[in-house]
């Protein structure tokens, strides 16, 4: 997990004619292939033209090990990428979570395709899983003469396809210089994988070399699951087969006894203390305890009215962060446990997961994987933390809208937040955001982030839930808190103060002042900022559902005109 490796040629090759200043053509075939662990794979792979093999600053995750969230798109990276990308990252604008891409300087891509292949036997265009485990044939090929790039894949053991995956005009005389390095980099993200390149042919002004498949190395065995060491085995006397036999129909019975009696124990515990509660993981308390130092006050992480939060180191590689819940009632506890099943079956990357729970007495105590960077609102309202970029506070936006989404509508059932909030947005190492303590709808958003319908009946909605994201996001952006009572009568609430700033045309004034102003895009603090309004409209059937919201972020769908966006705040 957040492993990044690099492989290149060892020397520079050069991509400029000599004594000239064009470019020569250039084709490489090579094949890779991805493995995942258990689960879902990690972020991917790509070949890469460099001018340097200094990737020291850069992140484990979407960013392949090449670039970070300050150096992703600067013009002065002059970079090529290629990459074959298997986690949809909402905010690097992937299509999806099994695609192809060309990149120049940063991760968003400038091209980018479904992988896959074109059969030329049936004519027509078949999928390709890049993390299936097995080899994948690609063909890169740029001409100068047409100022072109083609990607092409195919399975290992079909020829070049006539047709190729992605076909682009590109210009590369502002990309490549007189000598750059080639070859590939690859990341894991939070999930395991492995990134294999198995043969790689590589010309200039010529076509690369093709492979002889038989010798072709083959792809090392998965590494076995852990598993504890197994019990030393029992020796008996070669010409003993009787006895053997007797040996082994004993252990296998008394074996059989003991998983029945064992598993019947655990069913009636189950009933007896979670009745109703099913495919959950139960950690035991002592592992939770012991991982905590006995919820010690030096491994406490925070305190909120929904409970506390503390650091645990599971294991020697593992930490987690545990949520500690009183709970009042039997009542209280089975409503508890019945969301709890529901929220372990909700993985999204832009969520935090919860990998359990385990219960003494009258206290519950969730486990969550551990989120390193803290809460965003100490990034936001606080002096002892780095200053956020622009480009950090939009991504984060977007990778919350993200998770929202989620929770709202790519599940047969919706799951309510209940408390959208800047304390409840965790950042990972990267600043990529992880939205926490989800999935208890019963409890209230704190002050300014209250919907006006959810002061009256109490419930909370995806539409409650859309309000308090709408505040969110002009906090994120102003770098202040929703209500500031100390501020001039006109400035306490932000919304009215964000709504007066639309009306009065001035609304970039709004950002946080820390924010260097060489680093804002304008357009897209706008965006951010009149997406916020239609969120927080009075009216919950008035405000766009997350689909909708996501959708005006990533610029797939046009925002309404300046008069309807602030009608009805």
């Amino acid at each position: 997990m957040r492993q990044m490796g690099q492989a290149f040629h060892g020397f520079p090759i050069p991509f400029l004619k000599p004594n000239s200043s064009n470019l020569v053509s250039f084709s490489t075939s090579f094949v890779f292939a991805i493995t995942p662990g258990s689960g879902t794979p990690g972020h991917g792979l790509a070949f890469v033209i460099s001018p340097s093999l200094d990737f020291s600053g850069a992140f484990p995750s979407n960013y392949l090990g090449l670039f970070n969230t300050s150096t992703n798109g600067n013009a002065s990276n002059h970079i090529l990428a290629v990459e074959f990308d298997t986690v949809h990252a909402v905010e690097l604008d992937d299509i999806d979570d099994n695609h192809v891409g060309i990149d120049l300087n940063g991760m968003n891509s400038i091209e980018s395709a479904p992988a896959a292949y074109f059969d030329d036997r049936e004519e027509k265009t078949l999928s390709l899983k890049l993390a299936s485990g097995k080899p994948i044939r690609v063909w890169i090929e740029y001409n100068t003469a047409d100022m072109t790039i083609s990607v092409t894949l195919a399975p290992l053991d079909r020829p070049k396809p006539n047709l190729p995956l992605i076909l682009r005009n590109l210009n590369l005389s502002g990309i490549l210089s007189r000598e750059h390095y080639v070859g590939f980099t690859a990341a894991t993200g939070t999930i395991t994988s492995s990134h294999f390149v198995l043969g790689w042919s590589f010309n200039i002004e010529g076509k690369a070399s093709d492979f002889v498949i038989t010798k072709l190395p083959s792809l090392p065995d998965p590494p076995p699951p852990f598993s504890p060491s197994p019990n030393p085995p029992i020796i008996v006397k070669k010409n003993s087969n009787h006895t053997k036999l007797i040996i082994i129909c004993a252990a296998s019975g008394t074996l059989a006894i003991m998983i029945m009696i064992l598993l019947g124990f655990w069913v009636f515990r189950r009933k007896q203390i979670f009745p109703g509660a099913g495919g959950t993981r139960k950690f035991s308390y002592q592992t939770v305890s012991s991982a905590t130092e006995g919820f010690d006050n030096s491994m406490l992480l925070g305190e909120r009215n929904s409970g506390s939060f503390y650091k645990g180191q599971l294991t020697p590689t593992e930490i987690i962060a545990v949520k500690r819940i009183t709970c009042t009632t039997r009542q209280q506890t089975t409503t508890l446990i019945a969301e709890i099943d529901d929220i372990l079956n909700v993985t999204q990357r832009n969520l935090v997961n919860l990998l359990g729970y385990c219960s003494q007495g009258n206290e519950i105590y969730l486990v969550y994987e551990y989120v390193p960077n803290g809460s965003l609102d100490q990034f936001l309202f606080c002096h002892d933390r780095p200053i956020l970029t622009w480009s950090d506070r939009f991504c984060i936006i977007k990778g919350i809208a993200s998770a929202l989404q989620h929770l709202h509508g790519e599940r047969q059932k919706s799951l309510i937040h209940g408390n959208v909030k800047a304390s409840n947005v965790l950042l990972d190492e990267e600043l990529n955001p992880r939205l926490g303590d989800y999935g208890q709808g019963s409890r209230h958003s704190t002050s300014g982030h209250v919907a006006p319908e959810l002061v009256d009946t109490g419930h909370v909605t995806c539409d409650t839930d859309v309000f308090a994201f709408g505040v969110l996001m002009m906090e994120i952006v102003c770098g202040r808190k929703a209500i500031e009572t100390t501020k001039p009568p006109e400035e306490i609430s932000l919304v009215n103060w964000v709504l007066r700033g639309v009306k009065n045309g001035n609304m970039l004034k709004r950002c946080d002042e820390r924010i260097n102003t060489k680093d804002l895009v304008f357009q897209e603090v706008l965006l951010v900022l009149k997406t916020g309004l239609l969120c927080v409209r009075r009216t919950p059937e008035a405000r766009p559902m997350m689909k909708k919201v996501l959708q005006y972020l990533n610029g797939t769908e046009r925002l309404p005109h300046d008069d309807f966006v602030v009608f009805g705040v």
